[in-house]
C-alpha cells in the first residue's frame, strides 16, 4: 500500500514541477502569470462535474474540505495530500500540493483548502482499476475539525445547566445544530469520595414523542466523555443524535452511577428549550 501511496505522490510532484518549470520558462513572474489567466471562483453546482472532468475545469479556484486519507508527503516544496473532498461518505479522490513545508497535517485528518485546478490525474488504485482525480494546487489551508467537515453547525445554544446527586455533578454545557445532526456537550465532575460512572450509550432525547439514540461515530475524532471518573476528576465531550428537526422542546435522559452501593443515582433529566435557535 505505502508503495502504491508513494509512487502516485511522486507522480503528483512531477505533474506540479513540470507545470511550475514551463510557466517560468516563459515568464519570470509565473505565480503573477498564474493568478492573472486564473478563471474565476469553481460554481456550486459544477463541483460534481469536476471529478467526472477534471481537465475541463483547469484554472478554475475551489473551495473545499475533506479528509486525508495516505500519509502525507513533504520536501522542501511543499505538502502533497491524498484526500477524499466527500469526508462522510470517503469519496472525490484529490490530489493536492500546498507550497508550505511547515504545515502540520496527518493521515486522518480534516482540511480546509483554497486552490486552483491544475490538471487531471490518472492512475491505478490498489486494485488495479483507472483512478481519475483533480490534481489542486492550493493557496490555503487549514486543519479543521471533524464536525466542521461532515456536519457543520448551524447555530450553538449555551444552556450551562447543573444537576447534582450525591457528589455526582452533570452539566449540560451547550448544545450544536446541524443539519443532520444534534450535539450536546456535558461536563461531569466527581466530587464524591467513590469512583463513579457515566454512560453515553444510556443517554437519550426524547422529542415530540420520539426517542433518539446517540450516534456512534467509531472511531472518528471527537471528544468523547469516559465512562469511569476518579474521585476530584472533571471530564466533558460530546455526545452526537440525529437531527431534531424544527422542535421547540427537546429532553435530555442521562444515567449514572457510583461505587457507593448505599445510595442511587436518579436518571437526569433536563429540559432544553431551543426557543432562539
Amino acid at each position: 500500500m505505502k508503495k502504491k501511496v508513494s509512487i502516485l505522490m511522486m507522480s503528483l510532484l512531477f505533474l506540479f514541477l513540470t507545470a511550475c518549470g514551463s510557466e517560468e520558462g516563459s515568464n519570470n513572474s509565473g505565480s503573477s502569470k498564474e493568478k492573472s489567466s486564473s478563471k474565476g471562483e469553481l460554481a456550486t453546482e459544477d463541483y460534481d462535474k469536476m471529478y467526472s472532468d477534471p481537465k475541463k475545469y483547469k484554472g478554475y479556484e475551489v473551495e473545499q474540505v475533506g479528509t486525508v486519507f495516505t500519509e502525507p508527503e513533504f520536501d522542501e516544496d511543499g505538502v502533497y495530500l491524498q484526500v477524499f473532498a466527500d469526508a462522510k461518505n470517503s469519496e472525490k479522490n484529490t490530489l493536492i500540493k500546498y507550497s508550505d513545508p511547515s504545515f502540520k497535517v496527518e493521515s486522518g485528518q480534516y482540511i480546509k483548502w483554497t486552490g486552483i485546478v491544475k490538471d487531471e490525474f490518472t492512475g491505478e488504485n490498489l486494485m488495479g482499476g483507472k483512478v481519475t482525480a483533480p490534481a489542486i494546487e492550493a493557496t490555503k489551508m487549514e486543519v479543521i475539525s471533524y464536525f466542521d467537515a461532515v456536519s457543520p453547525t448551524i447555530a450553538t445554544l449555551d444552556i450551562n445547566e447543573i444537576q447534582e446527586q450525591h457528589g455526582f455533578e452533570l452539566t449540560v454545557d451547550k448544545v450544536e445544530i446541524a443539519e443532520d445532526q444534534f450535539r450536546v456537550y456535558v461536563s461531569v465532575e466527581n466530587n464524591s469520595d467513590y469512583n463513579i460512572s457515566f454512560y453515553t450509550f444510556n443517554t437519550k432525547l426524547l422529542v415530540d414523542g420520539k426517542q433518539l439514540e446517540e450516534i456512534d461515530l467509531y472511531e472518528e475524532v471527537i471528544e468523547e466523555v469516559p465512562t469511569d471518573i476518579l474521585p476530584g476528576a472533571q471530564t466533558s465531550g460530546v455526545i452526537v443524535y440525529p437531527s431534531v428537526g424544527d422542535t421547540k422542546e427537546v429532553k435530555f435522559y442521562a444515567e449514572g452511577s457510583s461505587d457507593n452501593y448505599d445510595i442511587d443515582i436518579d436518571t437526569f433529566v433536563f429540559d432544553l428549550n431551543l426557543e432562539s435557535k
